[in-house]
């Protein structure tokens, strides 16, 4: 998949990346709620970048990435500290 660094499923990605590898997921409410684009969300699923997972005790979705999604993102990310 490419993905554009300017694009929301970029940020979610980020977002997703960057959180501490012990805690590295996000519940599906709190991404529609703070990115407002389930599309991108299922995009990304869709493309292999990141995977549902049930929460340890209760209903719901979170969100993980992938090792596809996350050697997608260090390479963004890599591109834009090298060109900043």
């Amino acid at each position: 998949m490419q993905i554009d660094p300017n694009s929301t499923a970029f940020r979610v990605l980020e977002r997703l990346c960057r959180l501490p590898k012990p805690v590295r997921s996000i519940s599906d409410v709190m991404l529609n709620a703070e990115f407002g684009d389930p599309h991108a969300v299922r995009a990304l699923a869709e493309a292999g970048l990141i995977r549902a997972r049930g929460w340890d005790q209760g209903p719901g979705t979170l969100w993980v990435p992938t090792p596809a999604g996350e050697r997608l993102y260090a390479e963004h990310a890599g591109d834009a500290a090298t060109a900043g």
